[in-house]
């Protein structure tokens, strides 16, 4: 699986409507395509910052994701309503889930320390 994670932050003049406009198009985008699953997730207590991560089967869906209208829609949304701090691409093995992914890099983490 491979992932695309954006963290995103707003003012408070523009927090709510962005907040709404990123829950509305995750849900867009999770029924549309090949996206496998898309969460949007608020960092406590900094309720002003939001991370968008997206899931696919493969590179190639993903970079297909990247041209879509879908992406475009999403950039120009965070960028009226918001800043775009990061993004990267996130690879997963075995996994078919986000908490598979965490778990999966929480057995790498502890045998890497078992290691030492």
């Amino acid at each position: 699986m491979i992932g695309l994670e954006l963290a995103v932050t707003s003012d408070d003049s523009h927090r709510i409507e962005l907040l709404q406009t990123l829950e509305n198009l995750s849900h867009d985008q999770a029924r549309m395509g090949d996206c496998l699953e898309c969460r949007v997730y608020e960092r406590l207590p900094r309720s002003n910052d939001f991370m968008w991560h997206q899931w696919w089967r493969s590179e190639r869906q993903l970079e297909g994701h990247l041209a879509s209208v879908a992406f475009r829609t999403l950039l120009g949304a965070i960028k009226v309503l918001g800043t775009l701090e990061s993004a990267r691409v996130v690879e997963l093995q075995d996994s078919t889930s986000v908490m598979g992914a965490f778990l999966v890099d929480r057995v790498s983490t502890s045998e890497s320390l078992n290691e030492v």
